[in-house]
């Protein structure tokens, strides 16, 4: 494929002049975000807060997103998703705003920062399901792959570079809240290009009336599409069950593995971070430039285990940079599962399709600080051992049984599914509204 064509299909969804509206909007948030994780420890650490307080901000976030995630994929498939997202926006620049003046004033304490953080979680669980299940409105299904990389190249880089970043750059020229308030504008600014998406007037995009159902599809009709599609609640589970699995060693254990087995410090730690956001970044990158496989399915599926199982051989290592080719195979193939996950799980139809991936958003959140408490458990060589080489085994077993028990090779990626007629989801009562016909 020649360079021109790679680059032509990677920059296409940027064609559409409402997804640029969109992609602008997810850049200047997810960079107000990846500056937010900086600034945050230091504005309570600025207000007298020690770490159980800290905690506590943190925590809060963490509670704001997972217990509204559900009502988010609720407001997206029952009103405008530009709405829902511009809304949450407005939020979220209107209690940094706030948080802002209250320390102008003077008297900004931590149990006010620890409200506004859970304001901020509330608000990601609400655009997030809604800015996923908008995505599809926006640009023709042929582009769904690339759009998807887009937007994965830009979290990567935002949230785990630049963003972080120009944190602490900031933080070092300006004060805490500065930074805080200059997180505030990029809110209003993402806002603001959301509010001048006009469905339907973009080559590619569909009007607000075909985005949205005129009559909201039950709850009960939404799990009952869910679980008759035996492949979208399986592979639910199984990124799940994998993240509790993972996330703790990675985020609780592989710091302190680094520090007393390999000798590293504070900045191994980062570099280890760094690479795995440029390995990220590199695969978001191929990934649009190229046409997505066939066998869409079975290669997601491939990939996340791909990028799991170095965990199990983690631990073992004598030295922190043979760490450093696991942090690319992690950052890389990771990426590749979720840039194609992201994409599987928009085709379904968009009647449910926002509680469909606020479902998928809850069983990946929901056991998470689960896997951090068990990793915090133990410390012992041999309870740590164990952990690493469970996180990184288990997944492979856990793929040999999908594939064998759930049918892959009938899902194809976007705009080369295999047409079927219309019919209604398995086990509905009545066709979803807008629905695509069942893979």
């Amino acid at each position: 494929m020649s360079k021109s064509r790679s680059l032509y299909r990677s920059l296409a969804p940027l064609r559409h002049r409402d997804y640029r509206l969109f992609f602008i909007s997810y850049l200047v948030s997810m960079l107000g975000d990846g500056v937010w994780l900086v600034a945050l420890p230091w504005v309570a650490m600025e207000l007298g807060g020690d770490s159980s307080e800290l905690a506590m901000v943190v925590g809060a976030e963490a509670v704001g997103l997972v217990s509204c995630v559900l009502v988010g994929g609720a407001l997206a498939d029952r009103f405008p998703r530009k709405r829902v997202i511009g809304w949450s926006f407005v939020a979220s620049f209107a209690v940094l705003a706030m948080l802002t003046a209250v320390h102008v004033i003077g008297d900004l304490k931590v149990w006010q920062l620890v409200g506004a953080a859970f304001v901020l979680g509330a608000s990601a669980a609400i655009s997030g399901p809604a800015s996923d299940a908008f995505t599809p409105d926006l640009v023709p299904e042929e582009s769904l792959h690339s759009a998807n990389a887009l937007e994965s190249t830009v979290r990567s880089l935002t949230m785990r570079m630049v963003g972080p970043a120009l944190g602490g750059v900031l933080i070092s020229l300006l004060d805490s809240m500065s930074v805080i308030m200059l997180n505030a504008v990029s809110f209003g600014v993402a806002a603001l290009c959301v509010a001048f998406i006009r469905p339907g007037v973009s080559a590619g995009s569909v009007s607000e009336e075909e985005a949205e159902p005129a009559e909201p599809v039950p709850y009960r009709q939404a799990l009952r599409y869910l679980f008759g599609e035996r492949w979208l609640w399986v592979l639910i589970v199984w990124s799940g069950v994998v993240l509790l699995l993972q996330s703790g060693p990675r985020q609780v254990l592989l710091p302190f593995l680094i520090s007393d087995r390999l000798g590293g410090d504070a900045r191994d730690y980062g570099l280890f971070i760094a690479v795995t956001g440029v390995a990220a970044v590199v695969a978001s990158v191929v990934l649009g430039a190229r046409k997505p496989p066939k066998d869409y399915a079975r290669w997601m599926l491939l990939a996340w285990t791909a990028g799991a199982a170095p965990l199990a051989v983690m631990v073992f290592v004598p030295s922190f940079w043979l760490l450093l080719p696991m942090a690319v195979m992690y950052g890389c193939f990771s990426t590749v599962g979720n840039v194609y996950w992201s994409t599987l799980i928009q085709t379904v139809p968009s009647a449910v399709r926002g509680r469909v991936i606020s479902i998928d958003w809850l069983g990946s959140l929901a056991l998470v600080p689960l896997s951090a408490v068990i990793a915090g458990v133990g410390s012992g060589r041999a309870f740590v051992v164990t952990l690493f080489v469970l996180g990184g085994t288990l997944p492979v077993l856990m793929t040999l049984a999908t594939l064998r028990w759930v049918d892959l090779s009938a899902l194809r990626p976007p705009g080369e599914a295999v047409k079927k007629a219309e019919e209604p989801a398995p086990e509905a009562p009545e066709p979803l509204v807008g629905a695509r016909p069942a893979s």
